[in-house]
Formats: C-alpha cells, sequence, structure tokens
C-alpha cells in the first residue's frame, strides 16, 4: 500500500500485478484477443516498416542549403508543381489588360469649353470685351485659371495667338483618341500622347492642362473579375518524375519549389521525418483500434478456427510483403485480387470484403498514401464479392479476374483524366492492370489446392471434386456396401432438393450425404440394407453389441474421412446425421433381457445438428429408410410417414441446435413428398404381366 500526503490529504493506493487465472489464459476469448493481436502486429509492423529509411535520413535540407550530393527520386512521382501554377497566373496577371470605362461625351464638352475659351481672348485682345469670365469656366473644368495665363495670351499677336490655338487643340485632339486615363488619383496621357505634351511649349502646356480631363476610367472590379475568371480556367499543373531522374545537383541551392519536390520524393528534413514518423504510427493505431474492434465483435467463430485464422494470416503476409519488398512503380501490377479471391473462396464473403478493406488501409503507408489506388481497389472490392461469390468452376476464376480488370481500367481512366496524368504512363499502367488481372486469376487457381490441402477448408471446388463418385471413398462405400450406398445417393437426391427450397447450401447437402454413413464400410452386413438372403448377423449377438456397432458407424467414417483428408465440415456431418437418436428396437430387445437397462445406453453419442444442412441430412436420412419400409407409397401415406418422422425428431429434441424455422420444416416436408414421388412413382406395365 503506497501513502502520499498532499496539500493535507492523504492518499493511498495499491499497485498488483494481473495474475491471469489458467481458466481466464484458455478461455476462447482470450484465445481470440490473442489470435488478433497477432493479425494487427504483422500488418503494422510490416506497414511502418517503410518508413523505417525516415530515421535514417542522412539529410536535413532547407530553403537556401547547398546540395551536398546528387539526389536522385528512388520512385516514380506525379509531382504537383504550385511553382508552375503561380508562374502562369503571374503571367496572365501583367498580360491582362486594363477594364475601363470609356465617355466619349468628355471630348466634346471640353472643346466646347476650349473653343468658348479662345472666343473669349480674341475678343477681350480685340477690346471687344471688358472681361474673361473666368469662375464659369473654372466651375466648367474644376480647375483653376490663372490671370496670369490670360495677360500673357491677350498680349500676344493673333498669328502667334491663332498658332497656340491650333498646336493646343491638335494636341488635345490626338490626346482624348490615344486616350486620357484615370486610375484611382492619378491621371495620364497614353502613348504617344505622352511623348508629344513632352514637346509642347510651357504656355500650351498650362492651356492643355486647363482643358484635359479623363475619357477612360479605371474599372478596377471589372479588371479583378476578368482575372479571376481567367485564373479559374487554370488547371494544377503535375510534373511526372521518373524513378531514378536526377532531382538536385551538388552544389545546387535549393529553393522552395525543389524543396516540395524532394519531400515528394521522399527526402525529407529531420524535423519533417520525425513528424511523419509520428503521423503514421498515429495513422497505424487508430486502423488497428478500429480492426481489433470490428474482427473481436463479428467475426470470432472464423478467428477461432485456426484453420482459417492461419489460411488468413498468411495471405496477409504474403501480400503485403509483396508490396513492401517490389518498388512502387509496380504497384498496379502486383495482384493483390489473388488474396481477395482466395479469402473469400476460402473463408466467407462478408469476412473477406471487411478483412482486405483493412488491409488496403495498412497498404497506405507502403504506397506513400495513393489515395488514387485505395479508391480503384476500394470500389473494386463490391463488385469482385458479387461475381467471384458465383463461380462454380476453377476457369470461372480467370474470368473474374479479367472482368475485375476492366473496372479498374474504367475507374483509373476516370481518375487520371481529372488528375491530367502524361497519357504514356496512363497507357503503361492500364496495361498493368490488364495483365494483373489475368495474373490474379491464374495465381488464386494455382494456390487454391494448396491452401485447400494444407488447412483442409472446405471450398465450392474441393466440394465438387468430392462429389466425384469415382473418389476413393465413394468407390469403397459402393463396393463394399452397395446398399448403403443406393442408400446415400437417394439421401443426396432428398437433401440436395429441400436445400435448394430453403435456401441453403445445396453442394454441401449432396456431398455430405454421400459420405454421411462411411463408417457403415467397417461392417456393412450389420446394416440392413447390405443384407442377403435375409441373413442378420445381429440375431447372433446381443442387443447390447448391436448398439455398440450400429452407433459406432458416425465414429468409424469421420476417423476413416480424416485419413483421407476429408474436410471437418464434411466429418462433422458424419457425427451429427444421427444426432441423438433413441434405438428404440435394441432397447426393446434388451430390456427383455435386463428389465433395468437405462434408456441412455440406447442413444447414438451425438452432436445434435447445428446447422440446416445438416438437419437436412438428418431428416433425409431418416425418411428414406422409412419410406422403403412402406407396403404402399401412395403420396398419401409417404406425407404421413415424413410428418411422423419429423415430428418425433422435433419431440425427441433433435432440431434444437439447428437453426431452423416452422415454416423452412414446412416446406422441407413438401419439397421431400414431391421428390419420393418422383422417385417411386407407379410405371406403366408392359405387355403380358399381370
Amino acid at each position: 500500500m503506497k501513502t502520499i500526503n498532499l496539500f493535507g490529504l492523504k492518499l493511498q493506493f495499491e499497485v498488483k500485478r494481473n495474475r491471469y487465472s489458467d481458466e481466464n489464459i484458455y478461455s476462447k476469448e482470450y484465445s481470440l484477443r490473442e489470435k488478433l493481436i497477432y493479425i494487427i502486429l504483422v500488418m503494422f509492423i510490416i506497414a511502418f516498416s517503410s518508413k523505417i529509411s525516415l530515421l535514417s535520413n542522412q539529410n536535413n535540407y532547407k530553403v537556401g542549403d547547398i546540395v551536398k550530393a546528387d539526389l536522385y527520386a528512388p520512385n516514380t512521382i506525379i509531382f504537383k508543381d504550385q511553382g508552375a501554377k503561380e508562374k502562369i497566373i503571374e503571367g496572365i496577371i501583367r498580360d491582362s489588360g486594363k477594364e475601363y470605362i470609356y465617355s466619349s461625351d468628355v471630348e466634346k464638352l471640353y472643346f466646347d469649353y476650349f473653343d468658348d475659351f479662345f472666343k473669349r481672348i480674341n475678343q477681350l485682345k480685340n477690346g471687344a470685351s471688358n472681361g474673361l469670365e473666368s469662375n464659369l469656366l473654372e466651375r466648367n473644368t474644376n480647375k483653376k485659371i490663372p490671370y496670369t495665363l490670360i495677360e500673357e495670351l491677350v498680349s500676344l499677336k493673333e498669328k502667334e495667338l491663332d498658332r497656340v490655338e491650333k498646336a493646343s487643340k491638335k494636341f488635345l485632339i490626338e490626346a482624348y483618341k490615344d486616350g486620357i486615363v484615370q486610375e484611382k488619383n492619378s491621371i495620364f496621357y497614353r502613348e504617344p500622347a505622352d511623348k508629344k505634351y513632352e514637346k509642347l511649349n510651357e504656355l500650351e502646356k498650362k492651356i492643355v492642362d486647363i482643358f484635359i480631363s479623363p475619357n477612360y476610367i479605371y474599372d478596377e472590379v471589372k479588371t479583378k473579375k476578368n482575372i479571376r475568371e481567367k485564373v479559374s480556367q487554370i488547371n494544377d499543373q503535375y510534373v511526372e518524375i521518373k524513378a531514378g531522374t536526377l532531382i538536385a545537383k551538388t552544389g545546387e541551392v535549393l529553393n522552395e519549389r525543389r524543396i516540395k519536390i524532394l519531400e515528394a520524393c521522399g527526402i525529407y528534413s529531420y524535423k519533417k521525418s520525425f513528424s511523419l514518423i509520428f503521423a503514421n504510427i498515429l495513422y497505424l493505431g487508430i486502423v488497428s483500434s478500429l480492426f481489433y474492434n470490428l474482427f473481436f465483435n463479428n467475426y470470432r467463430k472464423i478467428i477461432l478456427n485456426k484453420n482459417y485464422y492461419r489460411s488468413s494470416m498468411l495471405i496477409l503476409a504474403g501480400i503485403l510483403l509483396t508490396f513492401r519488398i517490389l518498388n512502387n512503380d509496380w504497384m498496379y501490377f502486383i495482384p493483390i485480387d489473388t488474396a481477395f479471391f482466395l479469402l473469400i473462396l476460402l473463408v466467407e464473403k462478408n469476412y473477406a470484403i471487411s478483412l482486405f478493406s483493412f488491409m488496403l488501409f495498412f497498404l497506405m503507408p507502403i504506397l506513400n498514401y495513393n489515395l488514387q489506388y485505395f479508391t480503384i481497389y476500394f470500389i473494386s472490392m463490391a463488385f469482385a464479392a458479387h461475381i467471384v461469390a458465383k463461380i462454380t468452376t476453377r476457369s470461372g476464376i480467370i474470368a473474374a479476374g479479367i472482368q475485375l480488370s476492366i473496372l479498374k481500367v474504367t475507374l483509373y481512366l476516370l481518375l487520371s483524366y481529372f488528375s491530367e496524368i502524361e497519357s504514356f504512363t496512363v497507357a503503361i499502367i492500364v496495361g498493368l492492370i490488364l495483365l494483373s488481372g489475368l495474373v490474379s486469376g491464374m495465381l488464386t487457381i494455382a494456390f487454391l489446392p494448396y491452401f485447400e490441402k494444407t488447412f483442409n477448408i472446405l471450398t465450392i471446388f474441393r466440394l465438387l471434386e468430392l462429389g466425384d463418385l469415382s473418389h476413393p471413398l465413394l468407390k469403397k462405400i459402393s463396393v463394399e456396401a452397395p446398399g448403403t450406398f443406393q442408400h446415400s445417393v437417394m439421401v443426396a437426391t432428398l437433401s440436395e432438393n429441400a436445400a435448394a427450397a430453403i435456401g441453403a447450401n445445396t453442394v454441401f447437402c449432396r456431398v455430405a450425404s454421400y459420405y454421411h454413413d462411411l463408417g457403415k464400410t467397417k461392417r456393412p452386413k450389420f446394416y440392413v440394407e447390405n443384407q442377403q438372403n435375409g441373413e442378420n448377423p445381429h440375431n447372433k449377438i446381443s442387443p447390447f453389441m448391436s448398439t455398440l456397432i450400429i452407433t459406432s458407424h458416425t465414429k468409424d467414417g469421420a476417423e476413416l474421412a480424416k485419413e483421407y483428408q476429408i474436410p471437418k465440415e464434411i466429418r462433422d456431418i458424419m457425427y451429427e446425421h444421427q444426432g441423438t437418436t433413441f434405438l428404440a428396437y435394441f432397447y426393446n430387445a434388451a430390456k427383455n433381457i435386463d428389465p433395468n437397462v437405462e434408456k441412455e445406453e440406447f442413444r447414438y453419442s451425438g452432436p445434435k445438428p447445428k446447422t440446416k444442412e445438416s438437419a437436412i441430412i438428418m431428416l433425409a436420412d431418416s425418411i428414406e429408410a422409412a419410406i422403403r419400409s412402406l407396403d404402399e407409397k401412395s403420396p398419401i401415406a409417404m406425407e404421413s410417414m415424413i410428418r411422423k418422422i419429423i415430428n418425433g425428431k422435433i419431440e425427441d429434441n433433435q432440431l434444437s441446435e439447428a437453426n431452423l424455422t416452422f415454416k423452412e420444416i414446412e416446406i422441407i416436408i413438401k419439397t421431400f413428398v414431391k421428390t419420393l414421388v418422383s422417385i417411386h412413382h407407379v410405371r406403366i406395365k408392359y405387355p403380358g404381366q399381370k
């Protein structure tokens, strides 16, 4: 117990090491957590290893530094050149003409003032007027007219006054024609009027200054709007830098644009490197947390299945290491679809989608967060799940790979159009995507059998192979227990039709039915369907021994199937198809010998059916055998027998662990009746038959 005195308060706390009991360590929840942590560690380490080079970065460049050694681009990148875009914008601003408001009335109005002014000067000079009304003119022109200017003009000789008037007016005509511009608070002449103005004498300049007024007013709002419209049409500028391109020479002074190119290629300063390391750890930590919560709550059963878990781990590690080892220039060629195809075919569609999605998230650090790649494969994943789930032949996998690659090419071309990637690069990547689709399908076909056998996983293709009647075990049944074989074929027909009616796995029901009574090959003569000439071995042994022999066929079949590497799902059917069914015949026979015999000794060991498929096979097995005993195989008689058997199974609690509904049971009954009627239909008698 630790005690701390703080501000008059006594704080006590105790630290103990967490001890896990054996019960906790070996619990399913503990095992699930452990397995998930292993998956996360593998993906985290592989993804984070791609950023370890940031810690060993020997460069510490910043703007203004001199390059110590030639630097080459480690990968091919598409660089968004912001500097190039800014230069184009600067050129547009520089070259864009300014917008002005033109007024044609100004020129006419001021020429009227000019003519009126010289008219009054001439009148004043000739004595026709006592004075010049300068106040009115000053108000009109908003210019101060110096009295000395008037005196100077009046004192001129007529020829000189006429010359000054003509020279001034000529300049004003040309100036208004070229344009007198006002921008904010300044007024100036356009070329060439500004140069002509300099050639005027002082008197002419004074006169001209009075009678000029801007006829072009700078429109700042319209000018800025025009520039904005032009700038908005400029797209981002992208530069493709190939792997191995010299991006900085020794002795070169680095500017801001060059620094951005270095960073885009993955050459960072120490400060930037550590910030990126922290960002990657944070990103991978968030993704890992989401992965843990999703899979812990939704995929417990799959993760706890060691075969599914190991195969998933191998696929994940294989793909991530492939991306880690190969250069990112080959990212579109790497057959990542193989991983998705294998996960769907080996495990389950929803699990495959979830696992593949997170694998893409963990790939992002390795691919330098290439969002275009992520988007293409994330979108195409849904289409892939749809088409692969419907595949029933191995050749269909190659077709799925090609179809998927066509979708990815379409998405890539669409995204490339908006990204403005160089057309040559686009053509190469399109070729790589198409080739990757073909290779993905071929690799899936190549790897799938090894995964099926190594991890003993049942796929649709493995089921179809096991359903081949030339399989050694099926041949063994047909030769050593022909009656059992015929019975199994009938059960397969019944269960397959019933499974199709309620949406269960039809292929699994058919194939599992072929093998469900495999154990009867050990002592075939002890089962009535294999007995000949009315000879029954049970008549020579006790009912206790008979019960032991009969009930052992479930275990015998599972052990023999294991030797031949028959998947666990089918071996489970061998155990479950009899559940804990009661052997009433031998019980009654034993009771005659020993009245105190226990009823439970005459039951199969189980377990009870745990799936719809297992329950269907149990019902089909019992019904097929019972129908054989009917003398009259009419639809009514068969339906009555079927309902009696199924009700007996329900009352005996044999279907309590299977997720069958009463509605589905009714559908199964009708399907059984329909199938059996077609099998036991009445034939037309041939001529001469009684």
